[in-house]
């Protein structure tokens, strides 16, 4: 077998192994609240339904930060290898299975993509057409998380129509920016993005977004709610909210008669109270979406939005933001950037090699 070296993320001494064919390298969670530690790990033996793939890329998200941590509500016990997403080559099939040696995927690992190679689910992997070879496959793997998610909220939980006000907040991350350019694609008449800065709001509005937006930070509630009237005289249809906080009252408030909510996080680290009566006095609703449940208890609707993003990216309609890729050993850096509010759309973790 192989030599290859390895080391950890927290000390960086080097040390050499040998890599055997049921063995890759990995970014693991030996303890919680601790850095990762890039190490060898051991992969399980293929069952049917299951797929090798060697992977060209890996999406980041602060839900694994916080699972890393033991703050997320599916909590795992170390050690274990985070990541949700990834993207790359199908390296070896179990009898009978639809894809072949070859193929390229996007994998919903949930779990164990931040490593060189996974172990997958054959269900939640969605082979690539031909197209996507001339495609960087670091974007494939930013693309099904952060598009996915704002998929499903405007399009099933918003039911957005064409013509609406649409308000998003923390616009310029991942999912921010995936939900500007849908809800253009979708026909909004008019994106407002609320951000913490004026520098990610150039970078909403480089996305679609318009020119005038909201920047929350700084401000109070009734701050908030003064510079969406500003933004939006004749207020909005639909609220995509991933900040919770002091945002998401004033936002429901600025919602048009029959205007609907959807709450997806809470990055503002305040989880709000939402007082009932604007929901009645107004009309309005409030959902919520949980991306990732839907591979337990939907997952063919997350398949099927997962299709029509794959088609919007390979015909160019849409383009996932990789504001950095960091080697995969440097996984602690990804977490870094995401924990200090300075990464816009996503940060791609590459393998070696």
């Amino acid at each position: 077998p192989p030599m290859l070296l390895s080391r950890s993320l927290r000390s960086g001494r080097p040390r050499l192994r040998y890599l055997s064919s049921s063995t890759t390298h990995a970014a693991v969670c030996t303890e919680l609240g601790a850095p990762l530690q890039y190490q060898l790990w051991d992969l399980p033996t293929i069952k049917p339904g299951e797929v090798k793939v060697r992977v060209a890329g890996t999406g980041v998200n602060f839900a694994e930060i916080l699972q890393a941590k033991g703050q997320y509500q599916e909590m795992k016990e170390p050690p274990f290898v985070p990541g949700n997403e990834c993207a790359g080559e199908v390296t070896e099939t179990a009898p009978g299975s639809k894809l072949s040696v070859g193929d390229q995927v996007i994998c919903l690992a949930r779990g164990s993509a931040y490593a060189c190679d996974v172990i997958a689910d054959e269900a939640a992997c969605i082979k690539l057409p031909e197209a996507a070879r001339k495609r960087d496959l670091c974007e494939a793997a930013a693309l099904l998380v952060n598009y996915g998610t704002a998929h499903l909220a405007l399009e099933n939980r918003a039911a957005m129509k064409q013509g609406d006000t649409v308000l998003i907040s923390a616009a310029a991350g991942g999912v921010g920016l995936a939900a500007i350019e849908l809800a253009n694609i979708m026909g909004a008449g008019k994106v407002i993005a609320a951000v913490g800065s004026e520098e990610k709001l150039k970078i909403a509005e480089a996305k679609g977004a318009a020119s005038e937006g909201v920047i929350y930070s700084g401000i109070d509630s009734k701050g908030v709610r003064a510079a969406i009237k500003s933004a939006a005289p004749g207020n909005l249809d639909v609220v995509i909210d991933m900040v919770g906080s002091h945002v998401l009252e004033p936002s429901l408030r600025s919602l048009n008669w029959g205007g609907r909510g959807v709450v997806i996080g809470f990055a503002g680290g305040e989880i709000p109270k939402i007082p009932s009566n604007i929901l009645l006095v107004k009309n309005i609703s409030v959902s919520g979406l949980f991306w990732g449940a839907h591979m337990i208890h939907d997952p063919k609707t997350l398949i099927e939005s997962a299709n029509k993003l794959v088609k919007l990216w390979i015909a160019g309609d849409i383009t996932p933001h990789i504001c950095k890729k960091v080697p995969l050993e440097d996984a602690n850096t990804a977490f870094e950037l995401l924990e200090s509010r300075k990464s816009t759309g996503k940060v791609v973790l590459v393998p070696p090699g």
